[in-house]
């Protein structure tokens, strides 16, 4: 059975979360931040759906305001209810492991146009070894920073990760953070050179996601000083850094290695056209 789920199911939602809180965890963030009932405004609220098998919860599939859409399942009795689901449903981006989503994504792609279709490895960091740059500076990012930082934000995301966003609306989705989520900047000489940030948050991890360098900047050591700068806010925090990386992205996997990360699981990113 699916059906839609609301803050009277939190203590349900959470009995399931806490067994596969590292595989889910934008949905732990997303949840402990802004709740299960969804306000248009937010961009990190959704819509929620639970799959349930005599009464237990076996799976859960959110909507999120933003365009992506997140799913996660301990029955593959789940693979029909969600896939109708999405089918129905207009959004522009799936992303979770690769065992998880890939079932369900090969019901859906006879309904729906792919975009791009991203392997990655989640690895996690259990043997940090830290990595800093003299001479340079970590700008804390918020949605009350300067339009000169919002624009490299929003340069950030649309050349790094093909998201198109206003100055306002760029500032409006830093606005909606948790305090836990840092966002940076490196910069010299107040050049602004590459960015990295926290995405998401669990009970015992923190996942760090967003990390672009400016293009005329690359192999310089910043995505990796920033990177480390993060993991080092993390651990202190008592917790462990996670991040997801493509497969392909052979610097970016050197770099992160050489931090201390190690592959854990393949993750998929898949974007679709609207």
């Amino acid at each position: 059975m699916l059906r839609a789920l609301g803050e009277w199911d939190r203590s349900v939602i959470f009995d399931y979360l806490d067994r596969n809180e590292e595989e889910a965890a934008f949905l732990v963030g997303n949840i402990l931040q802004f709740g299960i009932m969804n306000r248009g405004s937010i961009f990190r609220c959704g819509d929620y759906y639970g799959y349930f098998e005599e009464n237990a919860l076996k799976g859960l599939i959110v909507f999120y305001n933003m365009g992506s859409c997140v799913l996660h399942f301990e029955s593959s009795g789940a693979v029909p209810y969600f896939s109708e689901l999405m089918i129905m449903r207009s959004f522009s981006m799936i992303l979770g492991m690769d065992r998880i989503v890939r079932p369900v994504f090969e019901i859906i792609r006879r309904y729906k146009s792919m975009k791009e279709f991203e392997e990655c490895d989640y690895s996690v960091n259990s043997n940090f070894k830290p990595f800093k740059l003299e001479g340079y500076e970590f700008i804390n990012v918020c949605g009350n920073s300067d339009n000169t930082i919002l624009s490299f934000v929003r340069k950030a995301y649309l050349r790094g990760f093909g998201a198109e966003r206003t100055i306002e609306g760029t500032r409006l989705l830093l606005s909606q953070r948790n305090a836990e989520e840092d966002f940076i900047i490196l910069s010299k000489d107040n050049m602004l050179l590459a960015q990295a940030c926290i995405q998401t948050f669990t009970r015992n991890t923190n996942q760090i996601g967003a990390v672009y360098t400016l293009e005329e900047e690359r192999g310089k050591g910043y995505a990796k000083a920033v990177v480390s700068e993060l993991c080092e806010r993390i651990i202190n925090r008592g917790k462990l850094p996670t991040l997801i990386v493509n497969k392909l992205n052979t610097p970016a996997i050197n770099a992160y290695k050489a931090l201390g990360f190690e592959r854990h699981d393949d993750y998929l990113i898949i974007r679709l056209y609207n």
